[in-house]
């Protein structure tokens, strides 16, 4: 018995034991998906993570990061969250996924008044400057479709910003999310118009980093798809996106 006993002790101990609260979880700024209020986080992404987290016992707490730091720890640390970003074809093999959890379509938008006619990509490619955040959806989308007229920022405000003051002639943004992301940029999103040129359909996803276990990916995937079923999903998308 005493045998048997030592021998499982130190199978234990030579086994890693992963616990659901040694996951990272980082939240980046994106209103409505993610947003400040008071002291607290919330939005589209906070609350399902949240609700996922009832559901599967997980306790991490969220904790907002910076664009760039947080896609960089996502891939070079291990046990790491990241929500909400956009998955496409150059990030799929970076992460794990679970989503997604917004979808919504993209349209180039100008200055209002400006008088552009921007009605397809080559239309879009002729402008002297859009304005994309380093590394961010936009930046890699439009990069990857041969856009050579980008303008490189570190931040979707500086973006905004630029466009309002006309150091740029157009910038990429969500139909649904745009008037929350300008708006928290302390900008009126009546200085912006939505030309005709939409580049397609995004969707935000909660991103794991690779060393994630598939069975708690697969777990989660399970819960936020119980959670769309019964409606509680949609509440939460109705609840944050109130004007």
């Amino acid at each position: 018995m005493r045998v048997l006993a030592i021998t499982i002790a130190v199978l234990f101990l030579s086994c890693p034991v992963v616990f659901a609260e040694d996951i990272h979880m980082q939240a980046i700024l994106y209103p409505p998906l993610v947003y400040k209020s008071g002291d607290g986080l919330c939005g589209v992404a906070p609350d399902v993570v949240r609700a996922i987290q009832a559901e599967v016992d997980d306790s991490n707490p969220l904790v907002v990061v910076p664009w760039l730091r947080a896609y960089e720890l996502a891939q070079s640390s291990p046990r790491q969250a990241l929500f909400a970003i956009v998955r496409i074809p150059e990030r799929e093999a970076l992460f794990k996924w679970v989503g997604p959890v917004f979808s919504e379509g993209d349209y180039f938008f100008q200055k209002r008044g400006a008088g552009l006619n921007i009605r397809t990509l080559d239309d879009a490619r002729k402008v002297a400057r859009i304005a994309v955040r380093r590394d961010g959806y936009t930046h890699q989308a439009l990069k990857a479709r041969g856009f050579g007229n980008l303008d490189v920022g570190p931040s979707y405000d500086t973006s905004y910003q630029k466009l309002v003051q006309g150091r740029v002639d157009l910038v990429l943004m969500g139909e649904r999310t745009y008037y929350f992301m300008v708006r928290e940029a302390g900008l009126d999103p009546e200085d912006f118009e939505r030309t005709d040129c939409k580049l397609g359909e995004s969707s935000a996803w909660l991103a794991f980093s690779r060393d994630i276990p598939d069975e708690t990916i697969a777990r989660w995937q399970a819960v936020l798809d119980r959670l769309k079923a019964d409606g509680t999903y949609d509440d939460i998308l109705r609840r944050n996106f109130r004007r």
